[in-house]
């Protein structure tokens, strides 16, 4: 939604008024599917960092189960509005987990103080 938002603001800028909504219509839909998956990734994997700095021990497992979680939601989210499911959604929703794993290592090697 924010890079949405400042694309319209980018438009309503050089339009010096009401941007045009279908040109941002076509802009969330083209951006959307590339953008979403890398956020999910990204997201999975602060997530699992900031647990596992507050969670000394097990925070590996926990990051892994935060990543298969944020992985199986990416795909359920995937099957309701595609409905199927891509070989590249299942192979990505690894990825997310794998990033969850490594943002799970990650907070236990640097901890909360």
């Amino acid at each position: 939604m924010i890079v949405t938002a400042g694309y319209a603001l980018v438009l309503a800028c050089q339009a010096r008024g009401a941007p045009d909504q279908s040109a941002i219509n076509r802009f969330a839909a083209q951006i959307s599917p590339r953008l979403m998956p890398w956020l999910e990734c990204l997201l999975a994997l602060i997530l699992a960092f900031t647990i596992g700095r507050k969670t000394h021990e097990c925070s590996t497992i926990q990051g892994l189960l935060v990543g298969i979680l944020a992985g199986m939601l990416g795909l359920a989210v995937a099957l309701i509005f595609r409905g199927h499911l891509s070989s590249s959604a299942i192979v990505f929703s690894f990825g997310v987990a794998g990033a969850g794993c490594i943002g799970g290592l990650l907070g236990k090697k640097w901890p909360a103080r």
